[in-house]
């Protein structure tokens, strides 16, 4: 009698490991790559990313170039998308309809407000030190913007010559790719970065101790009479660049006398007193035309009393 077979019933999806094959090991050791990571935040991007790297593995699937391509491409659609929404680069001062529908927001656009936020092209002259013959820095560096990822869409595109591809071909378009791509996030980057830089430095430290300081109210109920005595900025920096205002997050020190008792109770003997600290963080919008006008943003000053209650 013959035995029947019976086949393994498998639950969900059986996890398949990468198989790190010679073109996989090739591309996450390149310099491109490893500096493409660096660009990408945890979780999706980087598991996309990867992913992608490891489609080029799949040598019995002719399509596997193209998905390579499609998906390097999508990442920096992602990551532009990250810094902005349409209402964002709408509202912003530099913005004019470049397209053939309502609204529309170009790539290239999506890339300026990566870089600028809602900064006039004007203040981008200042920010970056430029005379008069350089004033078109910008637009020009959009222009470089857009002819890279014209020349990243380019391999998108399913063609006989990039259809069922060898190893080589695979590999050398691949390094094309990951090329294209890091000149694109470099170049968004550090011009993202000058910007913040030199916003960071016309925030003067003490306005901000001080509008700080003049704030706290979360120690009010510690105690019947509670006094701010000083407060230490320990640090901040430019969180975003938004089309009205920047963001400015940070954190510090408070230190406190907290009184129990009225005054006279004090003098009687039957009050207390005594100084504590605590740390805060903050959230602080600054206008884009006058950075020195600073007002709480919604979440405001923090103060962590939970040290008090333990």
């Amino acid at each position: 009698m013959a035995k029947v077979q019976q086949r393994k019933q498998y639950r969900g999806f059986r996890q398949e490991k990468f198989h790190r094959t010679t073109i996989y090991k090739h591309l996450i050791s390149n310099a491109n790559s490893v500096k493409i990571l660096e660009h990408l935040g945890s979780g999706f991007e980087r598991e996309l990313f990867l992913a992608s790297l490891n489609n080029l593995s799949d040598k019995g699937n002719p399509l596997r170039f193209n998905n390579f391509a499609y998906c390097m491409r999508e990442i920096i659609t992602l990551i532009l998308a990250k810094y902005s929404s349409d209402e964002d680069i709408l509202n912003c001062c530099w913005y004019k309809n470049e397209t053939n529908k309502d609204n529309g927001v170009t790539r290239a656009q999506r890339a300026k407000y990566a870089i600028q936020g809602g900064f006039s092209d004007e203040m981008v002259l200042e920010i970056f030190q430029l005379d008069e013959e350089e004033k078109d820095f910008i637009e020009d560096t959009l222009k470089k913007f857009t002819k890279l990822f014209r020349e990243l869409n380019e391999h998108t595109h399913l063609r006989e010559k990039r259809f069922n591809i060898g190893d080589v071909l695979c590999e050398s378009l691949a390094f094309q790719v990951l090329s294209v791509m890091d000149s694109i996030l470099t170049l968004i980057e550090d011009l993202r970065e000058q910007v913040k830089s030199y916003v960071e430095g016309e925030i003067d430290d003490a306005l901000i101790s001080e509008f700080v300081t003049s704030t706290f109210n979360e120690l009010d109920i510690l105690s019947t009479h509670t006094l701010v005595d000083y407060s230490e900025l320990d640090s901040f920096h430019v969180n975003s660049i938004c089309s009205k205002h920047v963001v400015i997050k940070g954190y510090g020190t408070v230190y406190c006398d907290l009184q129990w008792g009225s005054g006279s109770d004090m003098r009687n003997g039957i009050g207390a007193s005594m100084s504590d600290s605590f740390p805060y963080d903050f959230t602080i919008h600054s206008k884009l035309t006058d950075l020195k006008k600073m007002e709480l943003g919604d979440e405001g000053i923090t103060v962590d009393t939970d040290s008090w209650y333990e």
